[in-house]
């Protein structure tokens, strides 16, 4: 072996085992893609699911469909080596199907706390080969978190809210306990006032005005659809709760907040800003 080589042979003996990330990633929900353009890491990027709206940018890129109606030939056209997925990325035959042809698919799990997306978003990090990119934004979206506790521990009253996902026809659905709606109004200094149900159930005007609300939450992308404020006002019973007659109805961004990612600690700071001063 001539002197150069044997160097050189030498010196990447001596180097540490560093994991080589992947080129072509797919990624199958808006809050990991969030993440994924947070920490830098969107070249890698070969196509995204129809939830991931934000950025702008992400829009452009291919679209394999929603994350849980997903087709296989859809998602491995776009020849990925890496499949970020949330935890309900479906159906499971599809998944089953993809991981067959020999595509690695790393689940996330569900994240309903701070902790939660800090841990999702420094895995991200690790799985992209951005691992400093996403401990730098961990640690943000911790301080962001615990200034929000903080003025949660401060609030004098903590407001009934109702979160509504308006069908457009028939009677809405309140988002109950076990929802990321349920933790997305608690981690912003709410109570649930639809928290004797379980998941999201289709609420009549007397059960709503028996939830007493203060607040009436929709999702910001529903606002046309509905109406805006007096066309939430003219649904069955709303006029008869404390948030109607006070016309308390917030719309609000529902990936940002909902999602559980890298914008849900501003966006549930801003809407404790909001309803801390009821």
């Amino acid at each position: 072996m001539k002197a150069g080589h044997l160097f050189l042979a030498v010196l990447l003996g001596a180097l540490p085992c560093v994991a080589i990330a992947a080129t072509r990633v797919v990624s199958l929900g808006g809050d990991i893609t969030e993440i994924v353009y947070a920490i830098h890491a969107q070249g890698e990027l070969a196509g995204v699911d129809s939830t991931s709206t934000w950025p702008e940018a992400a829009r452009k890129l291919p679209d394999v469909g929603y994350v849980r109606q997903l087709s296989a030939e859809g998602v491995l056209s776009l020849r990925p080596d890496l499949i970020l997925a949330t935890h309900d990325a479906g159906p499971s035959t599809v998944i089953e199907q993809i991981r067959g042809a020999g595509v690695r698919i790393e689940t996330l799990p569900v994240s309903r706390s701070a902790e939660d997306i800090e841990a999702k978003i420094r895995r991200i990090g690790e799985l992209t080969g951005h691992a400093k990119e996403a401990d730098a934004l961990a640690d943000d979206v911790a301080v962001r978190f615990a200034t929000l506790a903080k003025a949660v521990a401060a609030m004098p009253t903590h407001p009934r809210a109702v979160f509504l996902m308006s069908t457009g026809q028939g009677s809405p659905m309140a988002a109950g306990h076990d929802t990321a709606a349920d933790r997305a109004v608690a981690l912003a200094g709410g109570v649930n006032a639809a928290a004797d149900l379980s998941g999201y159930k289709a609420v009549s005007p007397e059960a709503l005005v028996a939830m007493k609300p203060d607040v009436i939450l929709l999702m910001k992308e529903r606002e046309d659809a509905v109406g805006g404020i007096d066309g939430v006002l003219h649904m069955p019973g709303v006029a008869d709760t404390p948030a109607g007659r006070a016309k308390r109805i917030y719309f609000v961004e529902g990936q940002a907040l909902l999602g559980f990612g890298p914008r849900t600690a501003e966006n549930a700071a801003a809407l404790q800003a909001r309803w801390s001063r009821l």
